[in-house]
């Protein structure tokens, strides 16, 4: 594989938000009309696709788009309170010392993520790129490939979800999926990414660089 940019999703990534997604998401619950998750329910509904997820809560789908602008705000303003992935900050080092770019592909604002980084201390993105999250993963990727006139040959995605495996495959480009994020490994390894990890410690066996 080579990769010379390496891509990576924001939330559930390089950042844990599972809890606060998951908080968020049911104190929406009652105004939006679904059910909340109950917590001996959490790891089976990780397993399952987001359309079966919203059948099992009874989203109304034409409320998605709401549902989730109020999510990513709500998301936003905890911002500064959740926590990096461990081990992923040595790991990034590491890889952009290899001469790898790194770059984050994300519907956050720019200035929201560049202060999340700044406070740990994290220096080793090229760029944020804070394409649009009305369009499509494929289509956000599509469109972050040309601003940067990056080789989709020499790309690669780190992401957490299904939709991320679906884009790349739809583009050709390299993907690896985490299993440390919102998918349970099984569903992810069902959709067949170029690479399934369990570690952040294993993006280095994948990009020697």
């Amino acid at each position: 594989m080579a990769v010379k940019t390496i891509l990576f999703d924001f939330d559930g990534t390089l950042v844990d938000t599972f809890a606060a997604a998951l908080e968020i998401g049911n104190r929406l619950a009652p105004e939006f009309g679904y059910r909340p998750v109950r917590s001996d329910e959490v790891d089976a509904l990780r397993a399952l696709s987001y359309r079966a997820i919203g059948d099992s809560l009874g989203v109304a789908w034409h409320k998605l788009p709401a549902i989730a602008t109020r999510m990513r705000n709500e998301m936003a303003a905890h911002l500064e309170q959740l926590q990096l992935i461990e081990e992923i900050p040595p790991v990034l080092t590491e890889l952009r010392t290899r001469g790898l770019q790194l770059g984050i592909l994300t519907s956050n604002t720019h200035a929201n993520v560049e202060r999340f980084l700044a406070t740990r201390g994290i220096d080793d993105f090229a760029f944020i790129d804070t394409s649009s999250s009305v369009w499509g993963k494929r289509r956000r990727l599509k469109a972050l490939l040309k601003r940067h006139r990056l080789l989709l040959d020499e790309v690669a995605y780190v992401g957490d979800e299904v939709r991320d495996i679906e884009a790349t495959q739809a583009l050709g480009m390299h993907m690896v999926a985490v299993a440390w994020g919102f998918s349970k490994k099984e569903l992810l390894a069902s959709h067949s990414p170029t690479h399934l990890i369990e570690h952040p410690r294993q993006l280095l066996e994948v990009f020697p660089g």
